[in-house]
């Protein structure tokens, strides 16, 4: 089994070494009244959030 975490948009395992900024997204409903519990965390390198998130959204890394 791969240690490493696998990217919820290419399913390719991240190489934290090499990817510094992968990002694990934790998941809930937005108004589930719920106190923001988290659902579910799902993981994913930086280039393939990037390119799926509007560029007008500043990502932490890139600030």
């Amino acid at each position: 089994m791969n240690p490493n975490p696998i990217c919820c948009f290419c399913y390719q395992a991240i190489d934290l070494d090499q990817d510094g900024a992968a990002t694990e997204l934790r998941l809930g409903a937005v108004d589930s009244g719920r106190g923001g519990e988290v659902r579910q965390k799902v993981y994913t390198h930086s280039t393939c959030l990037r390119e799926r998130v509007h560029p007008s959204i500043d990502l932490w890394w890139e600030l």
